[in-house]
């Protein structure tokens, strides 16, 4: 399993620039594979964007505090979280509909290792 194989396929995709999970498939996937993709999308602030570097280390936009790695970071349109702050933040400002709700919950659900 790779992030590939949730990501929309098609012309408008690569035109775009993009990938575009497919929220349907991903909200159906097992759990555990559901904490893989998760964990992959995550490892690529590391690997990707240099997150984790000495000028690049995130914190956490509800406590503040450094966010250690991957398996620890929650994102929710483009704020960073650790996975107890992206709980309890999503259960108080989350509104999304849907799908994406259930996209949503499934973060907040999931558990990843140290």
């Amino acid at each position: 399993m790779t992030i590939d194989d949730f990501v929309l396929k098609g012309p408008l995709m690569f035109h775009i620039g993009g990938r575009a999970l497919d929220y349907e498939k991903v909200v159906k996937a097992s759990d555990e594979d559901f904490a893989q993709l998760y964990l992959e999308l995550m490892r690529e602030y590391r690997d990707k964007d240099g997150w984790w570097s000495d000028s690049k280390i995130p914190k956490c936009n509800e406590c503040h505090e450094v966010i250690p790695s991957p398996e620890q970071l929650r994102r929710y349109h483009g704020l960073s979280m650790h996975p107890s702050c992206f709980k309890q933040f999503y259960e108080r400002e989350g509104d999304d509909k849907g799908i994406m709700k259930k996209y949503w919950q499934r973060i907040a659900d999931l558990v990843l290792g140290s």
